[in-house]
């Protein structure tokens, strides 16, 4: 494996600490598997073009996943999580906005 790829899955097998420990323990190891096999085929085939790619894509599924998996540990859909952040992001512009 290329040293480039290499540290590319170190830093990604970092940013799956961020995912809930029983989701990591279910798919982690195949997580980081595939994304290995995707970041070594992207540069192959377009260099380190080919790995931004691959990070533009595994960046959004990140930020939703994480999200959305954090709020199922606790009860609540991904769609009511949003909306109760659009509540809170409306009440605070709200008070600071308009003293």
């Amino acid at each position: 494996m290329l040293p480039s790829i290499r540290a590319n899955c170190r830093i990604y097998s970092a940013l799956l600490l961020l995912y809930p420990s029983p989701f990591r323990r279910e798919f982690g190891e195949e997580m980081l598997e595939v994304f290995s096999e995707q970041m070594r085929d992207a540069c192959h085939q377009d260099g380190w073009l080919g790995g931004m790619a691959v990070w533009r894509c595994v960046s959004g599924e990140i930020l939703h996943t994480v999200f959305s998996s954090h709020l199922q540990l606790v009860g609540i859909s991904f769609v009511s999580g949003l909306t109760a952040l659009g509540l809170m992001c409306g009440f605070f512009w709200a008070i600071f906005e308009h003293p």
